[in-house]
């Protein structure tokens, strides 16, 4: 995350704090003398809260991890990233408004953005998921051990009970379908939110349909991840119950950690019931009070466990902000970067046959996608047999030549190949007038060489389309003899650039033909992820990436220049 927009979160944060401390209610001597009659418990209530969150981190990484053993995030970034997340919902009125654009902000340079705005969704998720099984849990645990005395309870036990099964239907069906779209399409039909959604979802559809997706995975495909991710969460609210013993414990003896569990599940829906208030002050302390009186317990100590628990609070909402500003060093400047040039800097990490049948369904090419597939099969391997592309063509001439092959082998008129190749030469000027754009901020700062299976015309291609300024060499398997994704041509790449492979930086959406073999001869990499040629070819998760992105422009966040 850039430093202006961590510093903006601290900001608000701290802002938060002051508006608390301006609100608390209570004389702050009171308070003092409150504290210190809770003596030794006190450290015990916020102590507790380090395994409470140490759990909370457990099932965000499980989700992370989706059942892999590699990440490219280490768990403590994970667990300082939970204390600060939380940190700022508490702070925040309606909840999520702080905590979750931060996380996404700060994991997006590790595992990239859709990956980390999946991973953030999923675990609020989950988080509510759990906090409605534990009010569930608890009702069923409230008529094992006390008697139901009057109608009113009764029927409020009962209907919150339809409620949240309702929910746990709601919630697993979420899980198997995906529901970011679906919660779109909703908000679209809302009159005063219906023209921003509509724009934020066309601009967007593509990785709102991926996020749905990984939602889908993690339950589908990775039910252990789901299940491990579940029962740490579950266990995290559970444990929260122990901060409520160890304030009664000051009090009385007379206690149960069941009464606790109680307290904690009922006190936490009804405070939820408003949750458009910062650390829902007042309703909270409601809640206490009215649900340490139904177990028969002096009201009074329902309230004095509210306010400890508000002053444990606020510790842990300084704490995390505090931490906002901790261990965020940034990546060492790259001595050297190498880009990948098809599919990374002229398709948006899109494969360039998906690009072409666009252009075929475009110019209402009569051809199934399956007899595509094999024109575009034939084609590659025509061209790498007949040297028919001229250093000279840039990349109009390119894709006239290559649909002119697929045509041919289609036994379908020339008169197609023109419109084909226009569109594919006008979605590589847009990509690549992006793809310059991020590049500008890299000249002259750090070395550039291109390394890329190309068909010997790459400076033609280069040339026109106003990014062969930015490149020292171009290493071209044409040229050169050797093609990804053997490691030499990447390794004559590093060569170029006259500096040790472990200060190189390799760029390239291929994760077979780029990330690979440039991780094996000692490179970092990140990963363009995108499109590939078959979905199921791209690997789920990209152990061996340092870094991932899903867009170029997301290149300067994760590299520093």
């Amino acid at each position: 995350m850039k430093s202006a927009y961590r510093n903006l979160f601290l900001i608000f944060g701290l802002a938060a704090i002051v508006l608390m401390l301006c609100t608390f209610p209570m004389d702050y001597k009171e308070l003092w003398d409150n504290i210190h009659r809770a003596g030794y418990w006190f450290f015990a209530v916020i102590g507790v809260w380090i395994v409470i969150y140490f759990f909370n981190a457990l099932s965000w990484f499980a989700i992370i991890r989706g059942g892999e053993s590699n990440v490219s995030i280490p768990f403590w970034k994970i667990y300082k990233l939970s204390i600060s997340g939380f940190a700022l919902n508490y702070a925040t009125p309606f909840g999520l408004m702080g905590g979750e654009p931060y996380r996404i902000m700060e994991l997006s340079p590790y595992i990239g953005s859709s990956r980390a705005t999946s991973s953030v969704i999923l675990y609020v998720m989950m988080h509510v998921f759990s906090h409605i099984c534990f009010w569930l849990a608890s009702i069923v645990l409230f008529l094992s051990v006390y008697q139901v005395e009057s109608f009113a309870v009764g029927l409020f036990l009962a209907v919150t009970g339809v409620i949240l099964l309702w929910l746990v239907y709601f919630f697993m069906r979420g899980y198997r379908n995906g529901m970011v779209v679906k919660t779109v399409r909703i908000l679209s039909a809302i009159p005063f939110l219906r023209k921003r959604t509509m724009h934020f979802y066309e601009s967007k559809k593509s990785m709102l349909r991926k996020i749905d997706t990984q939602i889908a995975q993690l339950h589908g495909q990775r039910k252990s991840a789901f299940y491990t991710s579940f029962l740490f969460e579950f266990i995290s609210r559970t444990l929260t119950s122990a901060e409520i013993f160890f304030i009664l414990k000051i009090l009385t003896p007379e206690v149960s950690f069941i009464d606790c569990i109680l307290i904690m599940a009922f006190t936490s829906l009804f405070s939820n019931l408003f949750f458009f208030s910062p650390m829902q002050l007042g309703a909270r302390e409601g809640g206490f009070a009215l649900v340490v009186s139904g177990l028969c317990l002096s009201g009074a100590f329902g309230v004095y466990a509210s306010l400890i628990s508000r002053v444990r609070e606020l510790i842990w909402i300084v704490i995390g902000v505090a931490l906002m500003k901790v261990g965020n060093g940034r990546r060492q400047p790259a001595g050297g970067l190498l880009l990948d040039y098809g599919g990374t800097l002229d398709a948006g990490g899109r494969h360039w046959s998906r690009i072409i049948w666009e252009g075929y369904q475009v110019a209402a090419v009569p051809v199934s996608y399956e007899r595509f597939r094999d024109a575009y099969v034939h084609g590659e391997r025509w061209l790498a047999q007949h040297p028919v592309i001229l250093p000279s063509d840039n990349f109009l001439d390119l894709m006239r030549k290559k649909i002119s092959v697929e045509m041919d082998f289609l036994n379908l008129p020339s008169h197609y190949v023109e419109p084909v190749a226009n569109y594919c030469y006008d979605y590589a000027r847009k990509e690549t007038d992006k793809s310059r754009e991020v590049l500008n901020l890299y000249k002259g700062k750090i070395p550039m060489v291109m390394v890329t299976n190309f068909y010997g015309n790459m400076h033609s291609v280069l040339e026109d389309f106003g990014l062969l300024s930015y490149f020292d060499q171009i290493v071209e398997s044409a040229v050169v003899g050797v093609r990804k994704p053997s490691p030499d041509i990447w390794r004559r790449g590093v060569e170029a650039l006259k500096i040790p492979a472990e200060k190189v930086w390799a760029v390239g959406d291929a994760y077979s033909k780029d990330i690979l073999p440039a991780h094996e001869i000692g490179c970092h990499t990140i990963w363009f992820e995108g499109e590939g040629w078959d979905d199921a070819s791209q690997p789920i998760e990209g152990s061996e990436a340092d870094a991932i992105i899903h867009d170029i422009t997301e290149l300067p966040a994760v590299l520093p220049f």
